[in-house]
């Protein structure tokens, strides 16, 4: 009754973790169970006694009513069935007690075992949104950049194709200004050819 009371008290959960660590690896629990097993074996063996017991006195019994009554005789008769429906009841409460004891304690057990893992997956879940959070930010970071680069390319198109325009409008406002120097040249020569030409004497 002392173990199942402080199994089912409502204690911390820190202090029922340090609980379960020491009755998990202390050796002088290991010994202390291993010792319970065996005296509960022994109670098992008079629980299967006392049973056998209290069927030898019902059938002496029920042979003793049908013969005299002997009033002594069956007073001490009815005392041995007390007291072995007594042991009946001692042993077989002890024994359904360590049953329920052993199923209480394992159910304990289990539950601060998934009461841990809950929180290393509460843990590991926050660990992993952080992350999360962060790959997104890193992504929108990302996005940011790339849609800059696209925007700053878009201009460096533009700017290649006024330069390309430029260039070709200097290309052919070079050959026109070639054109026409060549012209001009042509001119001052043939004008310059002219004057030059010595008069006939006639």
């Amino acid at each position: 009754m002392f173990m199942f009371g402080i199994l089912v008290l409502p204690l911390p959960s820190r202090w029922r973790r340090a609980m379960l660590k020491f009755v998990s690896t202390s050796p002088l629990v290991a010994k202390a169970l291993y010792v319970l097993k065996i005296v509960f074996g022994f109670i098992f063996v008079l629980f299967i006694d006392t049973v056998n017991r209290l069927q030898r006195i019902e059938s002496v019994n029920e042979e003793e009513q049908r013969v005299a009554h002997d009033y002594s005789y069956e007073a001490n008769l009815k005392a041995k069935k007390f007291y072995a429906q007594r042991n009946l009841y001692l042993t077989g409460f002890t024994l359904f007690l360590s049953l329920i004891l052993e199923r209480t304690s394992t159910l304990v057990i289990q539950m601060l075992k998934r009461e841990e893992e809950l929180e290393n997956a509460k843990k590991e879940n926050a660990s992993v949104g952080k992350d999360q959070q962060r790959l997104i930010e890193m992504e929108n970071d990302y996005k940011k950049q790339i849609a800059t680069l696209t925007k700053e390319k878009k201009e460096l198109q533009a700017e290649k194709r006024d330069f390309e325009t430029l260039k070709k409008q200097v290309g052919q406002q070079a050959e026109e200004y070639n054109r026409l120097a060549d012209e001009r040249n042509a001119l001052e020569r043939t004008s310059s050819g002219q004057v030059s030409e010595p008069k006939k004497s006639i």
